[in-house]
């Protein structure tokens, strides 16, 4: 069996210093990795012409094009290639202009090992989504569907000088879009935080109001999303359905390490969808009528007609964004859990089952079309050792629903 063949990444900084250290840090990846060094975002721009790239990491401040005009015009022309920018000076200004072009954003100086580690990391990404054109889709995807009302209440609470913490946390938990986010940028180097997070109220905290300002006023960041704008769902039965998940997949895993997790992952599991209504309504179109002809679970028709599911693209999406490795994992699987080689119960069984159990109506999602629901039941929770049995879950469950209901 042949090796192989290495991925290419592109490395751009003016500073010649910078790129030379980049050099003798990185030899020894060359048999992995094909690495080409441009000293400009013009230079680099040549190079992208030249060669697909799998990964570019470009410098913020240059002269000329700087790093945020660079990743714009490589999300636009290249949308395949992983975005990453390298910047001494974060700013909130400057952190509002890199968030629609850069996929995640490390400090300088970088230490070795954490650059290794984040190009290993993106790269192994191909995996969870090996078809280029879908990750293509998800590498030019700007802005997300945020709903009218969380982005009004946002609005209007960033506004007041009185703004807190807590009631900030609150309207960003309600809403999928800006939890992604919110979560992307809190998870990023630029913040210097020391752990993966999954805590949307520690996210928003970590970043602190100034920068969620900036966050909320970027027009290239969020759209507002309103029902008659999609022929295949409406959004904002989508998002009901994903908070109504999120909670049940918290109640399940309460006592457990991994109720952060479990709960992000519920809010985030059909992310996908809003990618596919935003870029692809056509084939999501054509992949519900196959599944309500058929008789076919959802996510199988997408494999045939698009080549992988929502759940795989939403959980490549949130790869790239750098979210923790368990809630993309539960995002990419919570339709099939049974693939994952797994006996201890975490964030993806949580989902799973609350998914499972939360008794959705698809047909109120996706105008009226019902299509069969892939489901787990008694055999899957023994297999995972859940910390319940199947009476507790549907327990938990429905006081999970009748709690969300009431607030």
């Amino acid at each position: 069996m042949s090796a192989p063949e290495p991925k290419q990444i592109l490395f751009v900084d003016d500073d010649p210093a910078i790129l030379g250290g980049l050099r003798v840090r990185l030899h020894r990846f060359d048999s992995r990795w094909a690495m080409y060094f441009a000293d400009s975002g013009a230079a680099a721009i040549d190079e992208l012409e030249r060669c697909d790239y799998d990964l570019i990491i470009a410098d913020v401040r240059m002269p000329g094009m700087d790093g945020v005009e660079l990743l714009r015009t490589v999300s636009e022309r290249w949308p395949n290639t992983i975005r990453i920018a390298l910047s001494g000076y974060a700013g909130d200004k400057q952190v509002a202009r890199l968030v629609p072009y850069a996929h995640q954003y490390l400090n300088k100086p970088c230490p070795s090992s954490q650059l290794e580690e984040l190009i290993t990391r993106c790269l192994r990404l191909h995996e969870l989504l090996p078809d280029a054109r879908l990750r293509a889709l998800a590498g030019s995807v700007r802005t997300l569907p945020v709903t009218i009302r969380a982005h009004t209440e946002l609005q209007a609470a960033l506004s007041q000088e009185s703004a807190g913490i807590a009631a900030v946390t609150g309207i960003v938990a309600s809403d999928t879009a800006l939890t992604a986010k919110t979560l992307q940028l809190a998870n990023s180097e630029f913040f210097r935080l020391s752990r993966r997070i999954s805590n949307v109220e520690q996210a928003v905290g970590h970043l602190g109001l100034s920068v969620m300002r900036a966050l909320a006023a970027s027009t290239e960041v969020f759209w507002q999303g309103a029902e008659h704008e999609s022929i295949t769902l409406r959004l904002e039965e989508l998002q009901q359905h994903a908070r109504t998940v999120a909670a049940a997949a918290r109640s399940l895993a309460r006592d457990t390490p991994h109720g952060d997790d479990a709960w992000a992952a519920g809010l985030l599991h059909d992310i996908g969808y809003w990618i596919l209504a935003r870029e692809r309504q056509a084939e999501l179109l054509q992949c519900l009528q196959l599944a309500v002809a058929d008789g076919l679970p959802l996510q199988e028709a997408e494999a045939r007609i698009l080549g992988a599911s929502h759940a795989q693209l939403g959980a490549y999406l949130l790869g790239l964004w750098g979210l923790p490795a368990a809630l993309v994992e539960a995002v990419a699987f919570h339709h099939a859990p049974d693939r994952v080689a797994q006996s201890q119960f975490g964030a993806l069984e949580a989902v799973a089952i609350a998914e499972s159990l939360c008794g959705t109506d698809d047909a109120e999602i996706f105008h009226g079309r019902s299509v069969p629901v892939y489901g787990v039941g008694v055999e899957y929770l023994k297999s995972v050792n859940a910390p319940f049995d199947w009476p507790e879950a549907t327990r938990r469950v429905e006081a999970s629903c009748r709690s969300l209901e009431a607030s």
